[in-house]
């Protein structure tokens, strides 16, 4: 006598399909919290001046004797041209009606997460890009980086947050920020020097991405951290940046209302160290079904977003990127 089993029955029936969405994996996206930001309309170019620090008057002035005029300095210019980044994605009537997940909820939160880690990755290409350079240990360049001889240490940590105060860098809110890659943790956590040196802040501030802080520079994590793969020595030794940050050292500029939110990487209540949450598009657009057009029977519709942003280093003084090796990676 046969028997009527599961397997006589489809898999749309068999499978309990819970409508929940699980947390997409984030990166923290903080690479461009301490830009300096132009949000403005009616220009396309942005245009920012520095001078120059005179040199002190060390000569005594004679009785009676006027010195020579001081020169003024010709100012450095930088400019920023922002551009356009936008991406879509298109859905039909069918997967609207047959989809166990929300279609726009689903398709505008996976559009947002995009959308910030392609600003977040331009501004990281930028500043790691256009920073003083330094290499760890006794490298002088990415492509003589050696995991045997030349794996970070915290005197390499050091070297860059000295050159920061000798070249007078000013600090945000009284502290340099530095961003490293978790990997790179693996060597200052196994460093006797770093462990005596770090001290954690208030639970609350890991919401944020900050581990702690070493003197006066806030140390803070991020998965998107630049990594240059394979580019050691050899070609095999995988090259990850740490960036020292002070102040005005980077600026970042768009059109108004087109500008990504920067200041915030969607951390969320739960304060996780390394992933964020949900992040909303600048601008949504979104053609519901028969509105993308020639669609006689509603079948297709797109949600996509649209950003206008440009960066650039401002002073590649107060900005240092320390290119590195890991044994862990």
């Amino acid at each position: 006598m046969a028997s009527f089993n599961t397997t006589d029955l489809s898999n749309a029936i068999i499978t309990l399909n819970e409508k929940r969405l699980l947390t997409r994996a984030q990166p923290r996206l903080i690479h461009g919290r301490w830009a300096e930001i132009a949000e403005y309309k009616g220009y396309n170019i942005y245009s920012m001046r520095r001078y120059a620090q005179l040199s002190a008057a060390t000569t005594a002035l004679g009785e009676g004797t006027t010195p020579a005029e001081t020169t003024v300095a010709n100012p450095t210019t930088v400019t920023i041209t922002p551009s356009a980044y936008g991406s879509w994605m298109a859905f039909t009537d069918r997967h609207d009606l047959t989809s166990f997940d929300p279609v726009i909820a689903t398709m505008s939160g996976l559009l947002g997460d995009q959308a910030g880690l392609t600003v977040d990755t331009i501004v990281r290409n930028t500043l790691t890009a256009n920073a003083t350079a330094d290499y760890s240990g006794a490298a002088t360049t990415r492509a003589t980086l050696d995991v045997m001889n030349d794996k970070i240490a915290f005197v390499d940590w050091i070297q860059n947050y000295v050159e920061l105060l000798a070249a007078n860098a000013r600090k945000i809110d009284g502290m340099f920020k530095c961003i490293a890659h978790p990997y790179t943790l693996e060597a200052f956590f196994t460093d006797p020097t770093f462990s005596a040196f770090i001290s954690r802040s208030a639970p609350e501030s890991m919401r944020n991405g900050l581990l702690g802080t070493i003197l006066d520079c806030e140390l803070f994590i991020s998965s998107n951290s630049r990594v240059y793969v394979d580019a050691g020595q050899n070609s095999t030794e995988d090259v990850y940046t740490m960036l020292f940050i002070g102040a005005e050292s980077h600026g970042v500029a768009g059109f108004m209302g087109q500008m990504p939110n920067l200041q915030i990487d969607g951390a969320g209540p739960e304060g996780e160290n390394l992933t964020g949450q949900d992040k909303k598009p600048v601008e949504l657009i979104m053609y519901d079904l028969g509105e993308t057009g020639f669609d006689p029977l509603k079948q297709r519709g797109t949600v996509g977003w649209k950003v206008y942003h440009g960066e650039a280093v401002l002073n590649a003084n107060w900005i240092r990127c320390l290119e590195h090796v890991n044994s862990f990676s």
